[in-house]
C-alpha cells in the first residue's frame, strides 16, 4: 500500500470522475459499499479462489470480516436486501479501493482502485451488449488506443458439454482448464492426470463397471450391488480391521458416485479443447465455433445468441475494429456463466479490465431466485500508468437523468442500440431498454424512475418521442 502526493492524488481523482462521468451517462448510478464485509460473502462467489488473496480477520465482535477484495457481491448483496426500492433492472457503478494480496506478484499487492458498473436484472443479449461497448470505450477515456476486446461465452461451452454428458464437477474442472486445453491435444494427459487425482475419472476397470452397473439405482439398491461385488473378488468390508462394514460401502459408493465415467469425461475435454482452440476476427471465429457445436451434436441455441450479440457490435464503431473472439478465454472467478471478456493493451502484460455474466450469484448469496447480472471492472493505477490522462472530457454528470431509448420489437434491438449510442455521442444520457418491455410498460417504468423523455425506435429505424409525466 502507498502514499499518493497531491499531485498524483489530482491526477488519478481526474481520471475517476472523467471514468464515472462516461459511464453515467449510460443510465448508471453511483454506489458506494463498506470496505468491510462479511468473509462469507465473498468466499460464496468466488468458488475458494479469493480465500488466499484477501486481508481477513477477526473483529472485536468475533465475526470473521474482510476488507473488500471486489465489488460485485456487495453490490448484489445491497440488491438482495433493498430489491423492493431498487427495482429491476438496477445499473450501478461504483469506484474506490479493494484490498487483495497478490501471491504470485507480491511487490504489487496491497490496495487497489477499481472502477466498474453492474447491470442487474436482465438476461437480454442488449445488456451484454450495452457492457462490453461501455467497458470498450473506458481506455479511449484514459487516452489508450491500440486496445482490443477478447470476447467467449461460457454457454457455448456449457452446450457440448451437456452432450459429452459429464457432471457437475467435471464440468466445473473443465472450464478451469479451459486455458490449458487451448494448447490442443497435446495438453489431455496432463489434464487427465489431475481429473483422476481428483477422483473425476477412475481408471480402473472393475471400478467403472461398477459405476455403470449402479447408474439408475438408489442409494440402497446400490448397497447391496457394491457388497456382493466386494466379497465376490474377496474384498468381503467385514475384513477391514476397525472400520465399520457399512462405512466401507458408503464411502465405496460416495466414489463412485462421484466419479464420471471416462469415455464421457475424455469426450468433454476433447470437445472443450476443440472449441478452446477457436480464436481470432468475429468474421472468421463464429462459424469455427458453429462447426465444433454442429459436429458435436450440440443445441445451437447458445452459438445462436452469441451470433446475435456480435450482430449488434458490429455495427457499433466503439467496439467493432476492437473485437476478436477468444474462446480459449476463461476469468478468473468462479461465479461467471455466459458472455465473458477482457480487455487487453499492447503495453500490459495482462488485462486492463473485463468482465461478465454471473446469473447464478444471487442465489450463491442467498436469493430463491436468480437475478441475472453482468458487469466488468478496471483497475484505475494500470489505467494511469499507461495513458495520458486526458481533461474531463465533458460527458454528463453522473446524477442528470438519461433519456429512455425502447425498441417496438425484438428485431428493432440493434437500431435502439444505435440511436442510444448516438444520443450520448451527442452528450444526451441515454438509457437503453433492456427487459423486453412493451410502450406502456415503458412508459410507467420511465415515470417510476423520473425519466422524462422515452424514445420509441421502429423497426424501420424510425422514432417516436414520449413525454412522461
Amino acid at each position: 500500500m502507498y502514499d499518493l502526493s497531491r499531485e498524483a492524488w489530482l491526477r488519478k481523482r481526474n481520471l475517476q470522475d472523467n471514468l464515472t462521468s462516461l459511464i453515467g451517462g449510460y443510465g448508471y448510478r453511483y454506489l458506494e459499499t463498506p470496505l468491510l464485509e462479511s468473509t462469507e460473502l465473498f468466499l460464496r462467489q468466488s468458488g475458494g479462489n479469493l480465500a488466499s488473496r484477501m486481508y481477513s480477520f477477526i473483529d472485536a465482535g468475533s465475526n470473521q470480516v474482510s476488507l473488500r477484495p471486489e465489488f460485485t457481491s456487495p453490490i448484489m448483496r445491497y440488491h438482495l436486501e433493498n430489491a423492493g426500492e431498487t427495482g429491476l433492472p438496477a445499473r450501478w457503478q461504483y469506484a474506490g479501493p479493494v484490498f487483495r494480496y497478490e501471491v504470485a506478484h507480491p511487490e504489487g499487492s496491497g490496495q487497489f482502485t477499481q472502477v466498474g458498473a453492474e447491470l442487474l436484472g436482465s438476461g437480454s443479449v442488449l445488456a451484454d451488449a450495452e457492457l462490453i461497448t461501455l467497458a470498450a470505450q473506458l481506455p479511449g477515456h484514459a487516452g489508450l488506443t491500440g486496445c482490443r476486446v477478447e470476447l467467449a461465452d461460457l454457454d457455448v461451452f456449457h452446450s457440448i458439454l451437456d452432450v459429452a454428458g459429464v457432471s457437475g464437477r467435471a464440468r466445473t474442472f473443465i472450464i478451469e482448464n479451459i486455458p490449458e486445453l487451448r494448447q490442443g491435444p497435446a495438453a489431455l494427459p496432463a489434464i487427465m492426470e489431475r481429473a483422476y487425482q481428483l477422483h473425476l475419472g477412475d481408471r480402473n476397470p472393475e471400478n467403472r463397471e461398477l459405476s455403470a452397473a449402479i447408474i439408475g439405482l438408489d442409494d440402497a439398491q446400490a448397497r447391496q450391488v457394491i457388497q456382493g461385488f466386494l466379497q465376490w473378488n474377496g474384498s468381503d468390508p467385514r475384513r477391514f480391521g476397525q472400520r465399520d462394514p457399512e462405512q466401507v460401502v458408503d464411502r465405496f459408493l460416495r466414489k463412485l458416485r462421484g466419479s464420471d465415467e471416462l469415455g464421457g469425461l475424455e469426450r468433454g475435454l476433447t470437445l472443450a479443447a476443440n472449441l478452446a482452440a477457436v480464436q481470432g476476427e468475429p468474421a472468421a471465429a463464429l462459424p469455427a465455433a458453429r462447426q465444433v457445436v454442429q459436429d458435436a451434436g450440440a443445441d445451437l441455441a447458445a452459438v445462436n445468441r452469441l451470433t446475435e450479440l456480435l450482430n449488434i457490435l458490429s455495427a457499433t464503431p466503439e467496439v467493432a475494429e476492437m473485437l476478436t473472439v477468444d474462446f480459449g478465454l476463461a476469468r478468473g472467478l468462479a461465479y461467471y456463466n455466459g458472455i465473458v471478456f477482457e480487455v487487453k493493451h499492447p503495453g500490459w502484460p495482462a488485462s486492463l479490465g473485463g468482465g461478465g455474466r454471473y446469473d447464478g450469484l444471487a442465489r450463491a448469496l442467498g436469493s430463491p431466485v436468480d437475478v441475472p447480472a453482468l458487469g466488468f471492472a478496471y483497475t484505475l493505477e494500470t489505467l494511469l500508468a499507461l495513458g495520458s490522462c486526458p481533461e474531463p472530457a465533458g460527458q454528463p454528470a453522473v446524477d442528470e437523468l438519461p433519456t429512455l431509448v425502447l425498441a417496438e420489437t425484438a428485431e428493432g434491438h440493434r437500431q435502439a442500440f444505435q440511436v442510444a449510442q448516438e444520443l450520448r455521442r451527442t452528450g444526451v444520457p441515454a438509457e437503453l431498454e433492456v427487459c423486453d418491455r412493451n410502450l406502456p410498460d415503458g412508459l410507467a417504468y420511465a415515470a417510476g424512475r423520473g425519466i422524462k423523455r422515452t424514445l420509441l425506435v421502429h423497426s424501420n429505424g424510425e422514432r417516436t418521442t414520449y413525454d412522461v409525466g
